[in-house]
C-alpha cells in the first residue's frame, strides 16, 4: 500500500526534474544564437543616391515581416548566413517591409513601400537587383521550404551581370 503512494510521487519527481533539465538546454541554445549585423537601408531613394556615388548595385528585399511565413524562412535560411553577409558587402541592401501591423514602421514608410511593391509588381518575398542607376537587372520571387538554392543562383547571376 505504501508503495502505491511512493511510486507516483517518484515518477512525478523524475518528470519534473527532466523538464527542468530540458528547459535549461533550451536557454543555453537560445543564448548561443548568432546574430548578423547587416547594414540594411530602408529607403530606396537613399540607396539610389549612395549607388550613384559608389557605382555599387542595389539589392531590394520586399517582405511582409509580420504576416509572410516564407519571408521569415528566407531571412533565416538566406539572409542570416555568413555567406550572405559576405556577399552583401558588394551591394547597397534595402529592406522594404509591408507589414499589417501599424507599430512596425511609420505610416509614411508603409505608404512608400506599398507604392514601390505595386510599381515593381512584387510577390512576397521578392529580391530585386538594380544597377547603380536604379534599373532592374534581375529578380527572384517567393521562397518555399528551407532551400535557398534559387536565391544563391540569383546571387551568382548577379556576379556576372554586375561583374562582381
Amino acid at each position: 500500500m505504501r508503495l502505491l503512494f511512493i511510486l507516483p510521487f517518484l515518477l512525478f519527481s523524475m518528470a519534473v526534474s527532466a523538464q527542468d533539465e530540458a528547459s535549461n538546454d533550451v536557454q543555453v541554445a537560445n543564448s548561443e544564437e548568432v546574430t548578423y549585423d547587416l547594414q540594411w537601408l530602408t529607403s530606396l531613394d537613399e540607396a539610389k543616391k549612395e549607388a550613384r556615388k559608389t557605382k555599387k548595385p542595389i539589392l531590394v528585399y520586399f517582405t511582409g515581416s509580420d504576416w509572410c511565413t516564407p519571408c521569415v524562412k528566407l531571412e533565416k535560411y538566406f539572409f542570416h548566413t555568413d555567406k550572405f553577409v559576405e556577399e552583401s558587402a558588394k551591394y547597397h541592401i534595402v529592406y522594404l517591409d509591408n507589414p499589417y501591423r501599424d507599430d512596425i514602421i511609420s505610416e509614411n514608410e508603409k505608404k512608400t513601400n506599398k507604392k514601390l511593391s505595386d510599381k515593381y509588381k512584387v510577390k512576397y518575398p521578392t529580391i530585386i537587383a538594380l544597377d547603380y542607376r536604379g534599373s532592374e537587372r534581375n529578380r527572384v520571387e517567393r521562397f518555399s521550404g528551407n532551400d535557398p538554392r534559387y536565391h544563391w543562383r540569383f546571387m551568382d547571376e548577379n556576379k556576372s551581370i554586375f561583374r562582381l
